[in-house]
């Protein structure tokens, strides 16, 4: 099911002007990020603004078109968001909540570049589109490999694009989890993953049909299971998750294993520790304390060829 084949682009030319008329009329989005610095949005800005003003074109930035033609910006420099906030606060026409929150650091801005502004509107925007046709795991393919998402930029773009495809369950089913703000999206993540590795512990993923699926592809499927599944079961496999998600949270404080663990690494933990519990039913911390089981979880892709070659090997028991 799962072969590879040429993905669908569509390169476009804008001027800027252009761009930015589709970004005031919301034909051109952009994922949600827990939280941006004015320092750094302040930053950035002057370097686009510099570099626009000087002639050096503007890099070419991915996006996904969305069924309903939105173009949905993959790009995590956020030299074009930063850009686009810019030009809203200097010229929009409505004064809007976020834009007053952005105006200490865009004001001088606004002062230092006001004279020569309009020099840039024709400055040339590349965007390659990756066109709606395209399935939509084929998107987060594209984008992860261009991008080189951390795990909370994915999750972002997974909740844009599959925002009617069940993705929106999430921040209901994980309410009551003790994390802070910040953390919604890594929560989210994590959950999804857990739920997959499950599932590939439980043989709901056909053998013949996933057999080269990566995570992205997983993923997909286990957003569909978790739209149209039973609500009970789901919320039992959440019920699940919380309670290995509370006690690796308890085990990571003051632990030297940990203090250096990215968070794809503690998503694995998770994933593993419950299929170890699936599959075991004692003594989940084995996952990360054993340092061959450890070892594997750590190196694992999260293909389904990885994830099927860790679950065979806690049914072995040769630990």
């Amino acid at each position: 099911m799962y072969k590879s084949g040429r993905i669908r682009f569509d390169t476009r030319k804008y001027d800027l002007d252009e761009v930015f008329r589709r970004y005031k009329s919301g034909n051109l989005i952009f994922y949600k990020k827990n939280s941006i610095t004015g320092k750094r949005r302040s930053k950035v800005t002057r370097e686009v603004l510099e570099a626009l003003l000087r002639g050096i074109p503007f890099p070419p930035v991915y996006t996904s078109e969305l069924q309903t033609g939105e173009l949905l910006v993959l790009d995590k420099s956020d030299r074009l968001r930063f850009l686009m906030e810019y030009l809203v606060f200097a010229y929009g026409e409505d004064q809007k909540e976020n834009q007053m929150e952005q105006s200490n650091y865009f004001s001088e801005i606004r002062q230092m570049y006001s004279d020569w502004m309009k020099d840039i509107f024709y400055a040339p925007i590349m965007l390659h589109v990756i066109d709606y046709t395209n399935p939509k795991y084929v998107h987060m393919q594209v984008g992860a490999f261009v991008e080189e998402w951390p795990v909370t930029q994915e999750q972002s773009v997974w909740n844009v694009i599959y925002q009617k495809s069940g993705a929106q369950i999430l921040e209901k089913l994980l309410a009551d989890i003790r994390y802070s703000p910040k953390a919604v999206l890594m929560v989210q993540y994590q959950f999804l993953y857990f739920m997959m590795v499950f599932f590939a512990a439980h043989g709901m993923f056909d053998d013949a049909v996933f057999q080269d699926a990566d995570k992205f592809q997983l993923i997909e499927k286990t957003i569909y299971w978790l739209q149209f599944g039973n609500d009970e079961d789901v919320k039992k496999l959440c019920e699940k998750f919380k309670v290995i998600y509370e006690l690796l949270s308890e085990r990571r404080v003051g632990n030297r294993l940990f203090l250096q663990a990215s968070p794809e690494r503690i998503t694995k933990y998770l994933c593993f520790m419950g299929a170890w519990k699936t599959i075991r039913d004692d003594h989940i911390e084995e996952v990360y304390e054993n340092r061959k089981i450890r070892a594997r979880v750590i190196d694992c892709d999260m293909s389904f060829h990885d994830i099927s070659k860790i679950l065979e090997f806690f049914r072995r028991g040769d630990l």
